[in-house]
């Protein structure tokens, strides 16, 4: 029966994790690529991202307003134009304040999405087969001995 269970939560997190790639936000394509199943077991699965996009926290959860100071060089620049690259007039500073950012819980609502879709019914409906057939082979067994 373990091997029942895990595969039909692996079933679960790989569905949900199509869905997160799917509703995700989208920068460099690094948060959704990174996407996964990272562990799986008859009880629990863990989703999420991994080393490839060490900020998907912050996207996830949203940060708070906070200041942000110079580490290591002599100070922050950024493009005050708006525009990208090379082009545009700078701005420098030895710290700024950062309004923080709003969450954008992908996981979670890729996680309802897929619990309110088909594929989760679908889902159920194989799990139950599959138990069923599960039962039906040990009651047998139980007979012949």
């Amino acid at each position: 029966m373990q091997k029942i269970f895990e595969k039909f939560l692996f079933r679960i997190g790989s569905e949900t994790v199509g869905v997160a790639k799917g509703i995700a936000p989208y920068k460099t394509g690094n948060l959704k690529k990174d996407i996964q199943v990272i562990s799986v077991n008859d009880k629990s699965i863990l989703i999420g991202n991994t080393t490839l996009a060490p900020y998907a926290k912050f996207v996830h959860y949203g940060t708070k307003p906070h200041i942000i100071k110079i580490k290591k060089a002599k100070a922050l620049a950024w493009n005050s134009s708006g525009q990208t690259g090379s082009r545009g007039t700078k701005a420098f500073a030895r710290k700024v304040n950062h309004p923080g950012t709003k969450a954008q819980p992908y996981l979670e609502n890729a996680l309802d999405r897929y619990l309110s879709s088909g594929g989760f019914t679908r889902a159920k409906t194989a799990l139950a087969s599959e138990v069923k057939s599960k039962v039906i082979s040990d009651i047998k067994k139980a007979f012949k001995s």
